[in-house]
């Protein structure tokens, strides 16, 4: 992690606090069709070029990006050549670049990965937490079993990084250090592939105790533009980034699950690749444009997530006349109370300004 534009200490809160007033609403909480709150935010359209095209709020706002950094963590992996030589496919690929809901199908392809490493969930550093995917999460509470780390929504991606760090003859046990050569790799080939160096070259801890770095909103818009060409910023072919757009678009049951935003989206819109990242991040390349948009929510609310980045998509024309019913309630969450009556909704009011408009 090398190289630095800006040092995160020098963005001082005020700074920050001034630039955070410059959001715009995202997404209405409506209760009798009255607008009762608002999820203000932030939204970056940014071609293969890395030209601005359009913005809500302040599309240099500085993000973690979170799980939406997945498919290029999963980068090195593949373009060493490592992916290929564990005999895998592209299942588990999208896992590795995905957040999975935790369900059997998704802890047993993240055991097979750890198997071909040597090793098994003991080896894992993500931690715990209930399966995102609720039938499964009420199936271990009827068995009275905890959820296992392979549960985590997190254990492809680091099932992933121990089996690069396995082929390559790294060490395990420190493989979520930053300082650990899987690590050092995964941000040197994202700074390579955008040209661009890390405003504060020191990453954070993400959820799942790997790093995650600090980038402007219009960076993670800017790779997803990559991602969805296959190219770097100088517009060379990266045939591993293409690879890993290709797997994520073959197997969204596996970047996400059934129901959840990603999966979602990949079956219903043609020539979209997309990934979702905690405190409501959400960042989309489109194939056929080459353009990436990527959405911040200001409050980190996960409930207007849905709304914001579909309303972002229907902005720049991708979703076509045709949507699913599984994508509209996406676009306009139901609210019901603790009685399961019809109280309101969460509906997406992304508004873009576009550049030379």
């Amino acid at each position: 992690m090398h190289g630095t534009e800006r040092q995160a200490s020098e963005v001082d809160p005020q700074t920050r606090a001034s630039r955070a007033s410059r959001s715009e609403p995202l997404a209405h909480v409506l209760r009798a069709g009255h607008v009762e709150s608002v999820h203000r935010g932030h939204v970056a359209v940014v071609d293969a070029e890395g030209r601005l095209l359009a913005f809500a709020g302040d599309p240099r706002l500085l993000v973690f990006p979170r799980s939406a950094f997945k498919p290029f963590q999963a980068l090195p992996f593949v373009a060493s050549g490592a992916f290929a030589r564990s005999g895998l496919a592209d299942d588990a690929l999208a896992l590795i670049s995905g957040s999975h809901g935790g369900t059997d199908a998704h802890a047993a392809l993240a055991r097979e990965i750890l198997a071909r490493a040597g090793v098994d969930e003991r080896a894992l550093r993500c931690g715990t937490h209930t399966p995102y995917d609720e039938a499964t999460a009420a199936a271990l509470r009827d068995r009275r079993e905890k959820p296992g780390p392979l549960r985590h929504n997190c254990s492809g991606k680091h099932a992933g990084m121990l089996l690069y760090a396995h082929l390559s003859g790294a060490t395990l046990d420190d493989y979520v250090d930053p300082a650990h050569p899987v690590q050092r790799e995964i941000f040197d080939r994202f700074r390579e592939l955008l040209d661009e160096p890390f405003v504060d070259p020191v990453p954070a801890i993400d959820g799942c105790s790997a790093p995650t770095p600090w980038i402007p909103l219009t960076t993670l818009a800017h790779a997803f533009a990559l991602l969805a060409r296959g190219v770097d910023r100088a517009g060379r072919p990266v045939p591993a980034l293409a690879r890993v757009r290709d797997a994520m678009r073959a197997h969204p049951e596996m970047v996400a699950g059934e129901g959840r935003l990603d999966t979602i989206v990949m079956r219903t819109v043609a020539n979209v690749v997309c990934k979702a990242g905690a405190e409501a991040v959400h960042a989309a390349g489109l194939l056929d444009r080459g353009i990436g948009i990527a959405v911040k929510v200001e409050d980190g609310s996960r409930r207007a997530l849905g709304p914001a980045a579909v309303g972002a998509l229907a902005e720049v024309g991708a979703l076509g006349a045709a949507v699913s019913a599984a994508l509209a309630e996406q676009a306009e969450r139901r609210l019901q109370n603790n009685a399961g009556l019809e109280v309101g909704a969460i509906r997406g009011t992304v508004r873009l300004t576009w550049e030379g408009a």
